[in-house]
Order: C-alpha cells, then structure tokens, then sequence
C-alpha cells in the first residue's frame, strides 16, 4: 500500500466512513476545529497514559519530535527498533510501520519468551457490561488494538495477548493514591484475533479509496454522528429537515431524510415525537405566535415555595482524583451562583429587594469540596427549596459533597428541588425562537428576545459556557495576578447569568399565567 494510516484514521474509518478518511487525506481544511471540550480530552488522556507508564513500568519512552514540535514517525521507529534489539521490557509508544501503515502502541511488554503484550491504555470507564458486551469495552477500542496486532504481526513480531487498559469505575481514592486499583485490564485477544480478517480487507477497501481522487458519494447514517466533517457533508441539507427535530435519535432522523420525508411531515412517518418537537414543527413558521399552557404552568407555580434559591454550579471533571474521598470522571464543584427569590411574582428590577445575590468562587487548585459545602449550608438554609435548570446535576453534586461529609450531611440532603426545564420539555410554553433545544442557553433569550442581557453571546470576557469555565480552571495558575482578577470577573458573571437567567423564567411563568 502506498499510502499512511495511523490507528486513530483506521479507528475513525470504521466509526465514520470511508469518505471521512478520504477527506482527511484530500480536504483536510474541511475538519471541523478540536473544541474547548475535546481539547480537555485530550489532555485528560496524556495524564492517564503518564500514569499508564508507571502502572506498567515503562521506563523507556521513545517518542520524539521534529523541530517543529512534530512527531517524528522516522525516529520512533528508529528508537523502537533499538529497544526491541535491547530486549527492553516495557515500551511507551513503541512504534511500527508496514506497507505504509503506522502505530504507537501505549505501552508493549515483552514476555520472557520473547512474546509481547500489546496495552492499549484508554482515559475512560468501562461502559455498563451487557450479554452482548460482558466486558464494557467499546468496540472502536477492540477495533484499535486489533490493528495494532495486525501490524506487528506484519512485522514478525510474536503477539500473545491484547489488553485495553481502562480506568476502575468504582475506585474512590483513600488518603494515598492506589496506582493498581486506578486501572482496569480487560484482555481482548479473543476479539482482536477474530477481527483480523475484518482488519485486512478493510485496509484494502481504505486503499482503493485514498488512490481515488474521486470524492465519494456523501451517505448519511448514524456513523455521521459527531463526525468531523459533518458540516462539509450536511451543507446541502436545507433546513429545517428532520435533523433539526428536538430529542430524535440520529439514526431515526436519517432515515427520515434518506427516505425524503421533510420537516413539516416527520409526525406522519414517526410516532412518539415529545410534544417540544410537535410544536416546534407546528410552530416553525410562526414566529410571533406563543403556546402556552396556562394550567400546567399554574400547577407547577403553585408547587413553589418561597424563598427559592436558583442555584448553579460550575465544575471540572477530572480522571486523576486528587483528594481523598473522589472518584474517576466525577463533577467537582469550584463555583456557584445563587440568586434567591423570595416572594411569588416577584420584583427583578436592579436593586429589587425580592431578589438576593450570593457567590463562591474557589480557583486556587486545591480542595475544594469542603468549602464549597460550607459555603451551601451558610447561604441555603435546613429544607430550603432549591430551583436548577435540569436539576438533576445540582441534586447530585450536592448528594456527592453530603455523601464526602458526614457532618454536613443531613443539612445538604433536606433541600427540596425544582426545575423549570420541565415546563419546556412538555410543551407547556413554546416559541419558534426556542428551535430544537430546551437549554438555558436557547430558552432564556426565547423568553427574553429584546433583552441583550440573556444572550450568553453578549457576555463580556471569554467564558460564555461550561466547557470554557472548566477549562480555564485548570489553566489560571498560569497566569498573571491580572489575568486571574480578570477571570475571576468573568467566571462570576458567566455563572450568575445561569442563575438570574432562571429568576427571569419564572418572572416571565408568572406574567404569562396570569389572567
């Protein structure tokens, strides 16, 4: 073959398409832009396969890189081919190249009798096992270490046994970090000697694609799903389309589209729409029309008590658990809002008295759990009535630091919790401004459409979502005193908008309820 393939483009072929690796290799501008979010991924992923290292003592590293900051490929194989000549153990990246195909493999252990092990290390949780899954790893992992095995084969290397190296989903950290119950090994060799067959012929049909320079015909299905090209490749879908119908699975909409049924007629072809999108699609149209339904919106209302306390976190999620008590991958808080309500209808105005602002704000990177705890049981109340758009991720934070501190716990666990999001996502109040999603984000300033201060694209500074409010937690100990005052600024106007952003939803609950 005369051409290059890495594992991740051979990985991303099978869970995309042939057109996408066709695209990388031809129109790679096309690529959509790694995010904020996938960044953080990323980096997670480096700081596991560190730790990797240790936990399977690869000593011997043999990355490298150009001068401009690049792999080096020619060198990697250089510096593997020495290590392998050593007798070395264990290698990182140990890397191999056959008929222009290339891998790094994370970590290769050789066997006393000259075998090797093959790890592939992965910065996730096994998912939930299943009959057909029993061991809750993730087919485009098998996928990845089968074609690692199939090219050091090709290169007369001696394989014995395949692992993907996941990270322990029930590992909670003691006061010292426990490097050997952090990681799981699950042995795929079973699965990835099956897939052999699959991965040579499907190497041959990438072949015949990339010596094509030929575009390939664009086939939507649910390997579309969050591909990186599906902007270039969805460009002549005219919306609105069946993609743009609220809580439908992918696939369900490209079959809809596939078979040419338009926006307009998905209820036709497609039974048990959530009522969000059957007004949407009834609503498209007209965009000055509102439906509201004015019973269920007075029934949740009167369920109200006051005070209430709108209250948001911001949060990262780290696989390393710094402190005693945490786990892998869960939320840890480091900021909330709390804007409280403390009549029915209320009065928003600037300086209103029926309405009170609290904070905390913790960037200093270190443990912030307790203090944030503290925080909520100074500023809410025993039994408080909380209100969180999607509550669900407040009540399980708060479950998280109760269930961290004992002392705390039978204060943190009596709060009672509301959620406006439940108003929208039965269709009790719907507009056209609202589109395809029940997000704070697109329903505050549905509701609010004159108002520039609930747009989050109006915010001033550079947080206006979560992803970058996480992201720059773990950045600002880098920076200047100024750059941190200036974070500081905007990571408390970006959480307090989430909160008054509700204040302002219900205000507008009570004025369309009325009669």
């Amino acid at each position: 073959m005369d051409f290059h393939l890495s594992k991740s483009k051979f990985v991303s072929n099978c869970v995309h398409c042939n057109k996408y690796t066709w695209l990388e290799k031809y129109k790679p501008d096309e690529k959509a832009e790694v995010s904020e979010f996938t960044q953080s991924l990323f980096d997670n992923g480096h700081k596991v396969g560190e730790l990797a290292k240790e936990y399977l003592n690869a000593s011997v590293d043999v990355t490298a890189v150009d001068e401009n900051g690049r792999l080096d490929l020619a060198k990697m194989l250089e510096n593997t081919d020495k290590q392998i000549k050593l007798g070395t153990k264990a290698i990182a990246e140990a890397s191999f190249s056959f008929g222009g195909l290339f891998c790094s493999v994370d970590i290769l252990v050789r066997n006393d009798d000259g075998s090797y092990n093959i790890y592939e290390v992965k910065s996730s949780k096994p998912e939930k096992p299943t009959k057909k899954n029993p061991d809750g790893v993730k087919e485009k992992y098998k996928l990845d270490a089968a074609y690692q095995q199939y090219i050091l084969k090709s290169c007369g290397l001696k394989v014995n046994e395949v692992y993907i190296v996941l990270l322990n989903r029930d590992y909670i950290r003691s006061d010292e970090f426990e490097i050997d119950k952090y990681f799981t090994q699950c042995n795929v060799t079973n699965e990835t000697t099956a897939l052999e067959p699959f991965v040579k012929d499907k190497l041959s049909e990438i072949g015949g694609v990339l010596s094509d320079e030929n575009e390939p015909a664009t086939v939507l299905s649910k390997g579309c799903n969050g591909c990186d090209f599906w902007k270039y490749c969805s460009g002549n879908i005219k919306s609105p389309s069946p993609f743009d119908i609220y809580c439908l699975r992918f696939d369900e909409k490209c079959k809809l589209y596939n078979a040419g049924v338009s926006f307009y007629d998905v209820p036709k072809y497609k039974g048990g729409l959530s009522e969000f999108a059957k007004l949407q699609i009834e609503y498209h149209n007209r965009p000055n029309d509102i439906y509201i339904n004015k019973d269920k919106i007075k029934n949740f209302l009167d369920n109200l008590s006051f005070p209430l306390y709108s209250l948001d976190f911001e949060t990262y999620q780290s696989v390393f658990p710094e402190y005693e008590g945490m786990g892998i991958g869960g939320q840890v808080p480091f900021q909330y809002s709390l804007h409280i309500i403390k009549k029915a209808n209320p009065d928003i105005s600037e300086g209103s008295a029926d309405i009170e602002e609290h904070n905390f704000l913790d960037l200093s990177g270190a443990d912030t759990r307790r203090a944030i705890a503290e925080s909520l049981v100074k500023d809410i109340p025993y039994g408080a009535n909380v209100m969180a758009y999607n509550e669900s991720t407040e009540r399980n934070i708060i479950r998280r630091l109760a269930e961290s501190y004992s002392d705390l716990a039978d204060h943190l666990l009596s709060y009672n919790y509301f959620d406006p999001l439940k108003i929208f996502r039965e269709g009790s109040y719907y507009t056209a401004a609202m589109g395809k999603s029940c997000s704070l984000k697109s329903i505050a300033p549905a509701l609010y459409p004159y108002d520039k201060d609930m747009d989050y694209h109006n915010l001033e500074g550079n947080i206006k979502n979560g992803s970058q409010a996480m992201n720059v937690f773990f950045k600002v100990r880098e920076f200047s005193e100024e750059e941190k005052l200036q974070t500081e600024q905007d990571l408390k106007k970006y959480c307090a908008l989430d909160t008054f952003a509700v204040v302002k939803i219900i205000k507008k609950l009570y004025e369309v309820a009325g009669d």
